[in-house]
């Protein structure tokens, strides 16, 4: 008697043989493979977040970021072989898989040569990077870049090694400690391989349409490549999180918190997926639904920081100072030095009349060589504090640097009152936008 083989949706996997599907070895990293085994255990029964955390990370805590991108990397590989969406999510509990399973003999199977997989050295490489990157501390981000770089090394025709280089890099600059000329270079380049390893590779094309969109300016050939990636893998995302950022620059703000919504509905932890939509709805102006939905999501990620600071600009700009300053502070407990979260802070503060401890904020923030603080975020505070003329100049010198945020300056409610003078900035990236329609 041979290996027992267990078949569903016309697939088949054991322990030697992996997954198959017509002939064909498909590739699962470690943690899609044991996730893939949990569920054809239990076909059609939940599987709770506790069961698959104790079974793919038995000796640390285990995010719900690292259990949905799991997933992920399980549907993506059944779903281009065939298989629809076979494992299903149900919200806020666990996973289960949509499917029929019958157990054969390995005998009954006609045997195939495996091409060789990834060292699973690499694999832990590019998921102990992908762990790190998701504290969003600038410690993290910087042994997340050192894991990935040593996993590129090892494997350097890996396209998935490659965009998570360029994602790490993203978010970097997105928090404020790496400069958008220099990260724009680092994402051409690590998508670029990622795409000479692999054309139609989606993390690739989305982390690099974002990067020509917001870093560059080329909202038309950033929108471009995301509507793509967001074509070809509809379940990716973090494409939706970065296509939503440049939908906000064409005035498509509602487009993009559909894309937030369709993303949540197949990925309910997604971290990118909450904060982008709370903010998004904070842009539209509606502070009090940004402020129900950030709270929200806080308990379902308590470690999504970026939501402590939706709620305190909300909180700010309906008039309730102390609550402002105090969740501007919670999100800075947890990485004290990110430019982007002392800057909000700084805002909380100008808005309470703590004018001397912002200003000093604000000092502190500029003489950091080594931080670089979102202008235009920097810009709100000035606004805050009265000083129109540094307002604008922090605006327009964003806009001169490519810095990411800058896509949301028009939409910001904090500088509602200077849209008109921010349209007639020089250039910027929504005239461009307007242009290609």
């Amino acid at each position: 008697m041979g290996e027992l083989v267990k078949r569903f949706s016309g697939f088949t996997y054991s322990g030697q043989g992996g997954l198959q599907r017509d002939g064909k070895r498909i590739h699962l990293g470690p943690q899609a493979r044991h996730l893939l085994e949990l569920l054809l255990d239990a076909p059609g029964a939940l599987v709770t977040k506790s069961e698959i955390a104790a079974r793919l990370w038995p000796d640390r805590a285990a995010s719900d970021d690292s259990i949905d991108r799991c997933a992920y990397l399980l549907r993506k590989p059944l779903r281009e072989a065939g298989g629809e969406d076979l494992v299903a999510t149900a919200y806020g509990r666990g996973l289960s898989l949509r499917a029929k399973v019958e157990t054969v003999d390995q005998d009954a199977v006609q045997p195939i040569r495996l091409a060789a997989a990834s060292e699973p050295h690499i694999l832990d490489l590019w998921q102990t990077a992908y762990e790190l990157a998701g504290n969003r501390t600038r410690e993290g981000f910087a042994r997340a870049q050192e894991a990935i770089a040593s996993a590129a090394q090892l494997d350097p025709g890996n396209p998935s090694v490659w965009s998570l280089a360029a994602d790490i890099a993203a978010g970097r600059v997105a928090r404020g400690f790496l400069r958008p000329a220099e990260a724009a270079a680092m994402i051409e380049d690590f998508a670029g391989r990622a795409l000479a390893a692999a054309p139609e590779h989606t993390p690739a094309r989305a982390v690099l349409g974002w990067a020509r969109g917001a870093l560059k300016g080329k909202i038309a050939e950033g929108l471009l490549l995301l509507d793509q990636a967001v074509a070809e893998d509809p379940l990716y995302g973090k494409a939706r999180v970065y296509r939503s950022w440049l939908l906000t620059v064409v005035d498509r703000l509602d487009e993009g918190l559909i894309d937030c919504e369709e993303g949540l509905v197949n990925s309910p932890h997604d971290q990118g997926l909450l904060s982008m939509r709370a903010w998004l709805i904070l842009c539209a102006g509606d502070l009090e639904r940004a402020r129900r939905y950030a709270r929200d999501g806080l308990d379902l990620r308590p470690d999504a920081t970026t939501l402590h600071l939706v709620m305190s600009i909300a909180y700010s700009l309906q008039g309730f100072h102390e609550q402002a300053v105090s969740s501007a502070r919670r999100a800075i407990a947890s990485s004290p030095d990110d430019p982007l979260q002392l800057t909000v802070l700084a805002y909380a503060l100008a808005r309470a009349g703590a004018t001397k401890e912002a200003e000093a904020l604000i000092g502190s923030l500029i003489e950091e060589a080594e931080l670089y603080a979102p202008p235009c975020f920097l810009g709100a505070t000035y606004f805050a504090l009265g000083k129109r003329p540094q307002a604008l100049d922090a605006i327009r010198r964003g806009i001169a640097e490519g810095c990411p945020w800058n896509s949301f300056v028009r939409a910001d409610p904090r500088l509602a009152s200077l849209r008109p003078a921010i349209d007639g900035l020089g250039r910027a990236p929504q005239a461009e936008a307007r242009s290609a329609g």
